[in-house]
């Protein structure tokens, strides 16, 4: 199917670290997972955690969903030798013995290769309205020329490091979600691969004007996060800001697109969602 010639969805990219807020988007949107979905009208959200595992237990059913979009003739390979069907040019490449593929040079080389699959499901899927959770950009590179539109929900720290330890305690509590807590040191690394500090006002859409930060502040509100003084300074590096005096966040240069909508997320959560709203009108 091509996208490009006829577009009739609508496909909106969520980035964002994790615990930025997107399953709340999600959930206003009143988005459920595509292969729950009965109504191709109704939103969906499909996300890289979809396609994880093996056929052993709970990684059965993101396999199965890979290997209906993989080619036939890798699918039973794929099986065998618990791998996605479309990374099967690497083993090709090692000199290893691997069925014909004609989807394998589709894979790009240093991506997620779970972007390939939610790019196939896009395409050849029923769903009209479609919203990709990710924590980053990669699945652009898969869906070339088409039309989407592209927000990246920016959690100021005090509220990100606020909705981990959320996560974290509900994951302690509730065996529903004993899988879902999230590593702190993990989403100060990706917050630092897509911001950084300036000591300039950013323009409302490419950072953060309203939320002041200082060295000392940001120190103090990771140690009350359990973070070590030395991935604190760690972090602090990494986004540059090593000096006193007041900084503000803004999206990095490099991770920036023309077709990037930022939007920030308030303290209570619930103005940003008018944004998204706006945004995908």
């Amino acid at each position: 199917m091509n996208l490009q010639e006829k577009q009739d969805k609508t496909i909106v990219l969520l980035d964002g670290t994790s615990s930025a807020g997107k399953s709340h988007t999600l959930k206003h949107l009143n988005a459920i997972p595509y292969y729950e979905a009965n109504d191709p009208n109704q939103w969906v959200v499909i996300a890289t955690d979809d396609f994880s595992g093996t056929g052993d237990g709970e990684g059965r059913e993101g396999e199965e969903r890979r290997l209906k979009l993989d080619h036939p003739n890798i699918r039973q390979w794929a099986k065998e030798n618990g791998d996605a069907g479309v990374a099967s040019g690497k083993y090709r490449k090692d000199g290893k013995d691997v069925p014909e593929n004609p989807y394998e040079n589709q894979y790009v080389e240093g991506t997620d290769v779970r972007l390939w699959y939610i790019a196939q499901e896009i395409k050849t899927g029923p769903w009209k309205k479609i919203a990709i959770d990710d924590i980053g950009k990669g699945i652009l590179q898969y869906l070339p020329g088409v039309k989407l539109k592209y927000i990246l929900l920016h959690a100021p720290l005090y509220i990100l490091l606020d909705n981990v330890k959320w996560r974290n305690d509900r994951a302690k509590k509730d065996p529903n979600f004993k899988y879902d807590g999230r590593d702190v040191k993990m989403v100060l690394g990706q917050y630092s691969k897509k911001y950084e500090a300036t000591q300039s006002k950013p323009d409302i859409n490419t950072g953060d004007p309203t939320t002041v930060l200082t060295k000392g502040g940001v120190t103090d509100l990771l140690q009350k996060n359990g973070v070590s003084n030395e991935h604190i300074n760690e972090f602090l590096n990494s986004i540059n800001l090593t000096e006193d005096g007041n900084y503000y966040i803004k999206v990095r240069d490099s991770y920036m697109t023309p077709e990037t909508q930022l939007i920030n997320v308030d303290s209570e959560r619930t103005v940003y969602l008018k944004d998204i709203d706006n945004a995908l009108k």
